[in-house]
């Protein structure tokens, strides 16, 4: 299901936190000497593959430090609504995984961290795990976005195959979409799948606030001009109107021959097409630098009764190259790791795919956008897809994201 980048499934957390442990967090990278032991529990989300990657993370940890347990929290559903009730409750695990996207509702409930980014593959990581200028989680895994093309309709339709390092502009997106349509009714072949303006915003150079996350910049050009072209894919027909893809998987529709670009791919497809067959793809750029990349990072408890066990897990995990090696080279491709020393494993889960093309994202694509008040915002949001021809409605997109924006403003000023 696509979000919004401000809506993301976190609720505020309006909770009064004890004081900070006296052993509170560092950055500094432990020796693991007996200064370090005890326990510590960690939460994350996540499928079969994904906690499968990350155990094997957490065994690599007590073999370097074995006077450390660690007690994992696998919470496979709701996740942020069950953290939440534990840190209400007291029973706050002393490492939680957390997005980009969730971290500033969360952010009272963690220790700050000193992080140096130099470490990571892009000074953008550290900043996606920031809030008022506060870093407080460590980068740990990185989910881009890049664009799948069926290479047999290319090849078909005598349409050269676009560059593996270079992402098309918007206009040669606009132009291949056009040629990569045909037929009508259900065999009709859609250029690409309905776009989504949450990657496309990028694209066209805009971006939902401003830098300093102050204000809604959805009133600006660049916003409505990413919004209008959304429009005009569905008017042209070179992507499915909300009648034809209702209730239907636009994925199969890709692997299915009816979809020739498909421009919301993330890592998590990928153990999926490692079970295809008989279907030529491959990845390239997402189009104009557009997409944004998820961030999850590492955060420490406020109330963790072992920080500093807590601190030397979070930099082994995130700052360890064997560590980023099983998280990015597992063969479910969790994702792709934030030392740039171990993106080669990464590179190599499909050798034969332009897996390339998530690792570029990894460093160049815009971060998630997140605000405190989502839930408030989020339902602003969706007066886009109600009222605009981005979904449902008819009304004119530069008469409506100007109301939107100013509406958000007004919830961020509450703030």
């Amino acid at each position: 299901m696509k979000k919004w980048p401000v809506i993301v499934l976190s609720l505020l957390v309006v909770i009064a936190l004890s004081a900070c442990s006296s052993n509170g967090g560092s950055s500094e990278q432990s020796d693991g000497g007996d200064a370090t032991k005890g326990k510590i529990t960690f939460a994350f989300w996540g499928a079969q593959s994904e906690s499968d990657a990350i155990r094997q993370a957490i065994d690599n940890f007590t073999q370097t430090y074995p006077d450390i347990q660690v007690e994992s929290q696998w919470i496979q559903k709701d996740y942020l609504t069950k953290l939440q009730t534990m840190i209400a409750g007291g029973t706050t695990p002393d490492v939680m995984l957390i997005s980009g996207g969730d971290l500033p509702g969360f952010a009272n409930a963690f220790q700050e961290l000193q992080i140096d980014d130099s470490i990571f593959s892009s000074p953008s990581l550290v900043d996606s795990m920031s809030v008022d200028g506060i870093t407080y989680a460590a980068p740990f895994i990185i989910k881009p976005k890049v664009m799948a093309i069926n290479v047999d309709l290319f090849e078909k339709n005598n349409i050269p195959l676009p560059s593996k390092t270079e992402p098309m502009s918007t206009e040669q997106f606009n132009d291949i979409a056009k040629k990569l349509t045909s037929g009508e009714g259900t065999t009709k072949v859609f250029g690409s799948e309905p776009l989504w303006l949450g990657n496309w915003i990028y694209a066209f150079e805009g971006q939902f606030y401003s830098d300093d996350l102050s204000k809604s910049t959805l009133d600006a050009p660049e916003a409505i001009a990413a919004a209008e072209y959304i429009v005009s894919t569905k008017q042209a027909g070179i992507v499915p109107n909300d009648s034809e893809k209702q209730g239907q998987s636009m994925m199969n529709w890709y692997l299915g021959g009816r979809i020739g670009m498909f421009t919301d791919f993330g890592p998590w497809y990928l153990p999926q097409m490692a079970e295809v067959q008989n279907f030529n793809w491959d990845l390239v750029p997402f189009p104009g630098n557009g997409g944004s990349k998820e961030v999850n990072g590492l955060a420490l408890s406020k109330n963790s009764k072992n920080a500093e066990a807590a601190t030397t897990f979070i930099n082994h995990l995130t700052q360890n190259e064997e560590v980023q090696k099983i998280i990015g080279g597992n063969k479910n491709a969790y994702g792709v790791p934030v030392i740039a020393s171990a993106t080669s494993a990464f590179e190599a889960v499909s050798p034969d795919k332009n897996l390339k093309a998530f690792v570029l994202a990894a460093e160049k694509q815009h971060i998630q956008e997140a605000q405190k008040s989502t839930n408030e915002i989020s339902n602003e949001m969706k007066v886009i897809d109600d009222t605009t021809p981005i979904g449902i409605g008819q009304k004119d997109v530069k008469e409506v994201f100007p109301q939107v924006a100013e509406r958000i403003n007004k919830i961020i000023q509450q703030n």
